[in-house]
């Protein structure tokens, strides 16, 4: 048995604050009336258990990705300003 464990990618700095980079949006859901969305993040394991929901205004630096995966799936919650 492997006890190796990768180290997570230190976060990088946008507009002097830290924040972590996103590898893919895996779900979304409504919460009180708002996207969240299931993310997986640059540097960690693929494990479900280190990816985290977000609220749509914490990936205003993701808005590609946001944009792809809701492509992907039509029918997931989205902000209301992504559907046009």
């Amino acid at each position: 048995m492997s006890n190796w464990h990768q180290e997570p990618l230190p976060p990088i700095i946008i507009e002097e604050e830290e924040e972590w980079e996103v590898s893919q949006i895996m779900d979304a859901k409504l919460k009180r009336e708002k996207p969240w969305y299931l993310v997986e993040w640059k540097g960690f394991s693929q494990d479900p258990e280190s990816s985290t929901w977000e609220p749509a205004k914490n990936l205003k630096n993701c808005t590609e990705l946001v944009e792809d995966f809701h492509s992907l799936n039509p029918n997931k919650p989205a902000p209301s300003s992504s559907r046009a």
